[in-house]
């Protein structure tokens, strides 16, 4: 019965999410390390790639997933629990504070966001934004 109720509640949430539905911020900007839509495909890297490509700057489109442990990851996906988990493979992100992640959800000691897309210098699978 309980595991069916969290099945529902993360439908709701997922459903929510890929609708764009989020309360109003006003005109809260988001910072320059986070990109909401991309501006050229062909330049963002998967996380996938990102984790293959050599040193760089680079834009790279997952999920962020800031786990109870603290440590903030941009994953491939987000496997279906709830709350949820980083999917695999996944890039370790250093720099990004938590409140400056923009239409994050966070229960249980765990933050999460839909689809996003990352600036910032890549090394050794670490994405380092400013």
């Amino acid at each position: 019965m309980c595991l069916n109720r969290h099945r529902v509640i993360l439908v709701v949430v997922l459903a929510l999410a890929l609708t764009g539905c989020s309360p109003d911020r006003g005109d809260e900007q988001p910072p320059a390390s986070y990109t909401p839509s991309p501006t050229d495909s062909a330049k963002i890297l998967t996380v996938a790639e990102a984790l293959s490509a050599e040193a760089q700057s680079a834009e790279v489109r997952g999920y962020i997933l800031v786990g109870a442990d603290k440590v903030t990851r941009l994953c491939a996906g987000l496997a279906g629990s709830y709350p949820p988990q980083c999917g695999s493979p996944s890039l370790t992100v250093k720099g990004l504070r938590l409140r400056d992640i923009p239409n994050s959800e966070s229960d249980q000691g765990i933050t999460w966001t839909g689809e996003t897309t990352l600036r910032g210098a890549l090394v050794g699978g670490i994405l380092t934004v400013p």
